[in-house]
C-alpha cells in the first residue's frame, strides 16, 4: 500500500491514503481530475509505501503470479503472520482495546434494525431531497462520535475489527433468538439452522476481504469477490482451498484486463463463421491505403463478424468508429487530393502549356508568305475536296453529315490566311466534341455535331495537311501542344473524377471536406474503365482506393431482410448471451437467486468488455490477439464453483442440483 500527495497549480494539496502499490501516476492523475475537474495537477508524489509480503504478481491482474492461481491460505497466510506479530498488542492498552470493543459490539446489535430500516430511509430522503429520516446506521455512529469512542488506526486494528463485527453481528441475533419465546418460529430457525457454517460463512467474508484490502493489493472489485467467495465458500474451506482459489479467479477475473479480452475474445470467436481463418487474415492484413487503420470486417471477410459490425458500432460511446470513418474518408481524399489538386494547378499547367506552344505557332505563321488568293485555291484543291468525297460516300447521305459538312465549307471558305484558317479549326474542334451548336442560326445542332465527329475529324486533318504546307513548323507547334496537353488532360479528368464521387455531407472532422460516396465512386471508376483521359497509373490507385471503399460497406452485403432494429437488438442480445454464459456458466433456476445479487458486481466489467469488444473490430491485429488468447485461455464460469459448495454444504436440492 501507498500514500500519494497529489499537489495543484493552486499550491492545494490533497492526500490519497492506502492506494494499492501497483497504481501508476496516469491512473492517479485520473482520479484526481474526476475529483477535481476545475484545478490544474502540478505534481504526483509517493509519500511512502508499504509492501505486502506476498508472492510477486502480475501487474495488470493481482491475483494471478506467472500464470498460477494462488490459493486462499497463500493469499491471506502474510496476513495473519502480520496479525500474530502486529503492530498493536492487545494487553498494551486495555481502555482502547475495551473501547474499540464497545464500538464493535454496537454495530453489531444494531445490525439487522440498520438492514431493515435504513434503506426505506435512504428512500424517503431521496424522494424529499432532503434529510426527513436520518438513518439508525448514521444515528450509531454520531453517537459514537459524540462520547469519543475509539476508532481502528492499523491495519490490523481494522481487520480485526471487521472480523470481531461480523461475529457479534451473528451472535446478537442468534442468541436473543434463542432466549425470546416471542420471536416468531421461522426466524428462529433461519438464525440457529446450521451454526457452524453461518459462523465460518460470517467470518471467513470480511477476513478475506479485509485482509485483501489492508495488506494485498487487489483493489476494491479483488476485496469484493474475496468477500463473495469467502461467504459462500466457508463451509468447506479448509478441506478445499486449491477449489476455492479458482473461485476467486473467476469472481476477480472478469474485472483485469486478462479476463476481459477472454471474454472478449470468446465473443468474436462465437460471432465469425471462420475464426481461425479470420486470425490469419487478421494478422497477415495490409492496408491498400496508408493513413487509417481499417476494420476487422474490412480486413478479415469473414461473413460472421461483418454481420456483427453494425451492432458493435452501436455499443461505441466514444465516437471511435465515426473517427475510424473520417479517417478513411480523408486517407482517400489525399490520393484523390494528389491526383486532382485545384483549378489553380491547372489554370497553371495551361498557361505554362500556352507558353511554351504558342510562340511556334506564332513564327510559323510569321514565316508564310501565301497569298489569299493562293490560299483560298489552295483550300478547294484539298479542304474542299476531302468534304465533297466525305459527301459523296454512303455516310454522306445522313442527313446530320450533310448538314455538319456544309456547314464546315461554309465557313472554312471566309479564311484567306492560315492564322485565319486555324481560328475556323478550333470551331471545327468544339463542333467534333459536341461542344457547338447553331440551331439559332439555322445551322446544326449540338448532337449532329457529335454524331459527325469521325468526318468532322477528317477535315480537321486536312486541314492541318495545308497549314503545315502553307506555314512550315505549324505541325511542330501541334505535336509540342499535345505533348503539354496530356498532362493537362490528365489533371482535367481527375478533377471531374473528384467532382462526381464526393457527396454533399461535410467529412465532421476535416473542415472544408465531403464525405466520399461508395455507390457514386463505383460508377465513376466503371466509366472511366471504359474510356478516360486518366492514365494507367491513375487508373489503377482509384481502383484500389474503389476496392477500399467497397470493403468498407461490407455490411451490406450480408445485409438480411426484415428490421435492422431487430436485427441489431437481437444480435446484442445474443453478444449480451455469450458474455454473461462466460461469468455465470449454466445456472439452475435455484441458484440463480443466489447469483442475482451479484449481477451489480459486473456492470463495470460489462462496459469495459464492451469498449474492448470495440477496439477489437477496429483493430484487425487485436482481434486476432483476442480470438487467439480465448482459444489457449479457460475461464472456468461463476456457476460451476456455486454448485460445487452448495452440493458441499448440503444446499443442492434447494437450488435444484441434485
Amino acid at each position: 500500500m501507498t500514500d500519494i500527495k497529489i499537489k495543484f497549480a493552486d499550491g492545494e494539496e490533497i492526500i490519497y491514503e492506502n492506494a494499492p502499490s501497483s497504481v501508476t501516476a496516469d491512473e492517479v492523475i485520473a482520479r484526481a481530475q474526476n475529483e477535481f475537474p476545475s484545478k490544474q495537477i502540478s505534481s504526483v508524489e509517493k509519500l511512502k509505501t508499504t509492501e505486502a509480503p506476498i508472492a510477486p504478481v502480475a501487474a495488470k491482474d493481482p491475483l494471478m503470479a506467472n500464470g498460477k492461481v494462488p490459493t486462499v491460505n497463500e493469499m491471506i497466510a502474510p496476513a495473519l503472520d502480520k496479525l500474530s506479530g502486529g503492530e498493536v498488542v492487545a494487553g498494551d492498552d486495555f481502555l482502547r482495546q475495551l473501547g474499540l470493543f464497545g464500538r464493535y459490539a454496537a454495530g453489531a446489535v444494531m445490525a439487522i434494525p440498520e438492514m431493515v430500516s435504513d434503506p426505506f430511509s435512504n428512500i424517503v430522503n431521496a424522494m424529499a431531497g432532503r434529510e426527513v429520516m436520518t438513518p439508525i446506521a448514521k444515528t450509531r455512529q454520531r453517537v459514537l462520535e459524540a462520547i469519543n469512542a475509539p476508532k481502528p488506526q492499523t491495519q490490523q486494528e481494522r481487520v480485526i475489527g471487521d472480523i470481531t463485527q461480523a461475529g457479534l453481528s451473528l451472535a446478537a441475533p442468534a442468541g436473543i433468538a434463542q432466549k425470546v419465546e416471542a420471536v416468531p418460529q421461522a426466524l428462529k430457525s433461519l438464525l440457529l439452522e446450521a451454526p457452524i457454517v453461518q459462523s465460518a460463512s460470517a467470518i471467513a467474508a470480511p477476513s478475506l476481504a479485509s485482509t485483501a484490502r489492508e495488506y494485498g493489493d487487489v483493489g476494491e472489485a479483488g476485496q469484493i469477490g474475496l468477500g463473495l467467495i469467502g461467504s459462500i465458500g466457508a463451509g468447506g474451506i479448509t478441506g478445499g482451498a486449491p477449489k476455492v482459489a479458482q473461485s476467486v479467479s473467476n469472481i476477480v477475473k472478469p474485472f483485469t484486463e486478462a479476463g476481459r479480452e477472454v471474454v472478449a475474445g470468446n465473443v468474436l470467436r462465437q460471432l465469425s463463421r471462420d475464426p481461425e481463418q479470420a486470425i490469419e487474415a487478421g494478422l497477415a492484413y495490409k492496408p491498400s491505403i496508408p493513413g487509417y487503420s481499417p476494420t476487422t470486417a474490412q480486413a478479415t471477410r469473414d461473413v460472421g463478424l461483418i454481420g456483427a459490425e453494425t451492432t458493435i458500432r452501436g455499443l461505441d460511446q466514444t465516437g471511435k468508429f465515426g473517427k475510424q470513418i473520417s479517417d478513411a474518408n480523408k486517407a482517400r481524399m489525399v490520393i484523390l487530393d494528389r491526383m486532382a489538386k485545384d483549378k489553380d494547378n491547372l489554370v497553371s499547367a495551361i498557361a505554362k502549356r500556352d507558353q511554351v506552344s504558342d510562340p511556334l505557332r506564332e513564327q510559323a505563321f510569321a514565316n508564310s508568305k501565301v497569298s489569299p488568293e493562293v490560299f483560298q485555291n489552295a483550300i478547294t484543291l484539298t479542304v474542299n475536296k476531302k468534304i465533297d468525297s466525305i459527301l459523296a460516300s454512303p455516310a454522306g447521305k445522313r442527313s446530320s453529315v450533310m448538314s455538319v459538312m456544309n456547314d464546315a465549307k461554309s465557313d472554312i471558305a471566309r479564311a484567306e490566311s492560315p492564322a485565319e484558317l486555324y481560328e475556323i479549326r478550333k470551331d471545327l474542334r468544339m463542333a467534333a466534341q459536341g461542344l457547338l451548336d447553331k440551331t439559332e442560326r439555322r445551322g446544326p445542332n449540338a448532337g449532329a455535331y457529335k454524331a459527325s465527329k469521325k468526318e468532322l475529324e477528317q477535315v480537321i486533318q486536312s486541314v492541318d495537311d495545308l497549314l503545315e504546307s502553307s506555314a512550315p513548323g505549324y505541325k511542330e507547334y501541334l505535336r509540342k501542344y499535345a505533348q503539354s496537353s496530356r498532362g493537362i488532360e490528365r489533371l482535367e479528368a481527375a478533377q471531374d473524377f473528384r467532382g462526381k464521387v464526393l457527396t454533399t455531407t461535410p467529412d465532421p472532422s476535416n473542415v472544408g471536406e465531403y464525405l466520399i460516396s461508395q455507390p457514386k465512386f463505383t460508377t465513376a471508376i466503371r466509366n472511366a474503365q471504359k474510356k478516360t483521359n486518366l492514365s494507367k497509373t491513375q487508373l489503377a490507385v482509384l481502383e484500389k482506393v474503389s476496392k477500399d471503399l467497397d470493403d468498407g460497406v461490407l455490411n451490406r452485403a450480408v445485409k438480411v431482410p426484415g428490421s435492422d432494429t431487430f436485427k441489431n437488438l437481437s444480435t446484442a442480445n445474443i453478444i449480451g448471451g455469450i458474455i454473461g454464459k462466460q461469468i455465470y456458466g449454466e445456472v439452475s433456476p435455484g441458484l440463480s437467486k443466489l447469483v442475482a445479487p451479484m449481477n451489480w458486481l459486473y456492470n463495470g466489467t460489462d462496459d469495459a468488455i464492451r469498449e474492448l469488444l470495440v477496439d477489437a473490430m477496429l483493430d484487425p491485429k487485436l482481434a486476432s490477439k483476442l480470438m487467439s488468447a480465448a482459444k489457449t485461455t479457460t475461464l472456468e464460469p461463476l456457476s460451476n464453483e456455486l454448485k460445487r459448495k452448495a452440493l458441499s454444504l448440503g444446499y443442492g436440492a434447494a437450488f435444484g442440483l441434485e
